[in-house]
């Protein structure tokens, strides 16, 4: 009995000296391959090593092997290609903060595999400032990739043919020099608002029509926006070109780019900017996207075909313009809807179009929308009028929403398409002052269902059950982004019904688990911790129904103990 008594101290004491040396193996860079280490065997990078070796960013390369970085290495032909004076001033002793700025701007603080690089638009580099790339194109800022990638215990390295010089124009500065922005540089200064474009201080996206998106405009009306009397308009339109953090229209690592599940960005006017990806391209209040993601040191900028000046119609306004919402409108008047939808509360609008109403039971009504079929009237209608302003085109997977009447209504997305109710929704986010409306080619039907109270632990546990049955087959076929997305949507939905049954450690779990984070790769990963997020739940759930049966069983002695 004692053997096995100190199995434990024996086994501990065997594990401790093995662990101890596997730490000083690792801990050793003289033995690890770390990218220090690599570019110092290299003769073609001995010109980079002079910059790794004089540089605080580059002894971590060489020393530390618990860190993961990125480097882009220019080979020695690369800095043949400057002069010998540029090299001279870069590696003198006085210019040390020059020397660590270049140098950083050749590291990424991950590391990142090439089916990583792959699908990136720009990277931000260690000095905090953004790098263009292309890696199917082969290129990376002015740089071209080489064609060798070099993995180190401690990251990658990435051979190109040019140094790379670090971004120092701001928005406003890369505008000037760019040469197609000269009416919108004018405006920004017109408008004093070139200090939040030179904001130093922040992260920020600006969405730059060229001069030929300004001609568009009536020449009158153009001209009468730098007068002194329009000063305000000029900076409201302005400002609505500009939002704060980077929304880029490709992925950067570590930032959500535009047509992610949640992400809208909000000008600094204060209104959204609707992003969409449409059969021609990414549009931003329905102007193209001519070029996305050009870097500069406070943010990216994505060149327009038009001006998006901010919208000051409201939904009403909005429906009247449409000749596709005649039938509503008029419904929204004779009910007396149409006072709410034309004040500034916020609300969102699924509209069905003339069509929807000519089918029955709805056309009856709409043709004698007096008496009792007023009241009808006014029931249908307020389905479709949802409190707050949701949006619709890069919304969840799952959204419970609610009528002005506080019913529950569903708005889901899956893929591109998304829809109210399982009706279509075909023209999304078009938006006024007071809220957004959203074209749709059917009436809803009454969303009366089971009432909330009357949901159980056991449906809860079946729902997840169902969950993991069908998620199964899409994991074990290898279709793991499927897999991971059906997790996705299916957790918003499970969150939204059952969350009042779990505890908030549970619940935080899986919110960690579903969360549209924007993954590129590794989604195998994704989709099993999603499903074990899953199993978690099931068992909590599980064992939460096993107290409520144990609790009535005391309570009702006599009863029969099924599998007890």
């Amino acid at each position: 009995m004692k053997l096995f008594t100190n199995a434990p101290q024996i086994l501990l004491g065997i594990l401790c000296p093995i662990i101890f040396i596997g730490e000083t193996r690792a801990a050793n860079p003289a033995e690890a391959k770390t990218i220090g280490r690599v570019v110092r065997e290299r003769s073609d990078l001995s010109n980079f090593l002079k910059l790794l070796e004089k540089t605080e960013i580059g002894s971590q390369l060489s020393e530390r092997t618990s860190i993961r970085r990125t480097v882009f290495a220019p080979t020695n032909a690369a800095f043949e290609k400057l002069s010998k004076e540029s090299v001279k001033t870069l590696l003198d002793p006085r210019n040390g903060d020059r020397l660590e700025e270049v140098f950083g701007f050749h590291v990424v603080g991950k590391s990142i595999p090439i089916i990583g690089l792959e699908k990136y638009a720009a990277l931000r580099m260690a000095t905090g400032q953004f790098l263009s790339v292309n890696y199917k194109a082969g290129n990376i800022g002015a740089a071209k990739f080489t064609g060798e990638v070099i993995p180190c215990s401690n990251g990658n390295i990435y051979l190109i043919d040019t140094v790379l010089t670090p971004t120092t124009d701001d928005l406003f500065q890369r505008l000037q020099k760019d040469g197609r922005f000269t009416i919108f540089t004018k405006a920004i200064t017109a408008s004093r608002q070139g200090k939040l474009f030179q904001n130093m201080h922040g992260l920020y996206t600006a969405f730059a029509p060229t001069d030929e998106a300004f001609k568009k405009l009536p020449p009158a009306f153009l001209e009468s926006l730098f007068l002194p009397e329009n000063d305000e308009r000029l900076e409201d339109i302005i400002k609505h070109h500009i939002v704060d953090r980077i929304r880029a229209a490709g992925n950067i690592p570590n930032y959500l780019s535009l047509g992610v599940s949640d992400v809208t960005p909000i000008s600094a006017f204060g209104q959204q900017i609707n992003f969409k990806m449409t059969s021609a391209g990414p549009t931003v209040d329905k102007a193209k996207v001519l070029e996305a993601d050009i870097p500069c040191a406070n943010g990216i900028i994505h060149v327009i075909d038009s001006v998006i000046p901010p919208v000051e119609s409201s939904l009403l306004d909005l429906l009247r313009k449409d000749d596709r919402y005649t039938t509503l409108v008029t419904l929204l008047e004779t009910t007396g809807l149409d006072l709410p939808v034309a004040s500034s509360s916020q609300f969102t609008i699924f509209a069905p179009v003339n069509d929807a109403w000519k089918i029955e039971p709805y056309a009856s009504l709409a043709a004698n929308p007096n008496g009792e079929n007023r009241e009808k009237l006014y029931g249908i209608l307020a389905r479709h009028v949802i409190t707050g302003k949701h949006v619709s085109e890069n919304c969840r997977p799952y959204n419970k929403l609610r009528t002005i009447h506080g019913a529950p209504i569903y708005l889901t997305r899956m893929g591109t398409d998304s829809k109210i109710s399982d009706i279509k929704i075909t023209d999304t986010d078009e938006e006024a002052f007071n809220g957004l409306i959203n074209a749709i080619g059917a009436v809803i039907p009454d969303p009366m269902e089971l009432p909330e109270g009357d949901i159980s632990t056991v449906d809860a546990i079946k729902f997840v059950q169902d969950t993991l049955t069908k998620a199964a087959p899409m994991y074990g076929k290898g279709d793991y982004e499927g897999c991971w997305r059906f997790y996705t949507a299916r957790g918003y939905e499970f969150l939204s019904k059952y969350s009042k049954f779990l505890s908030s450690s549970t619940r935080s779990n899986v919110e960690s688990a579903i969360r549209d984070d924007q993954p590129l790769f590794q989604f195998a990963a994704d989709a099993w911790t999603s499903r074990n997020a899953f199993r978690d739940a099931l068992r909590a759930l599980e064992q939460r129904e096993d107290r409520i049966q144990d609790s009535y069983l005391m309570q009702s002695p006599n009863n029969t103990r099924f599998g007890r």
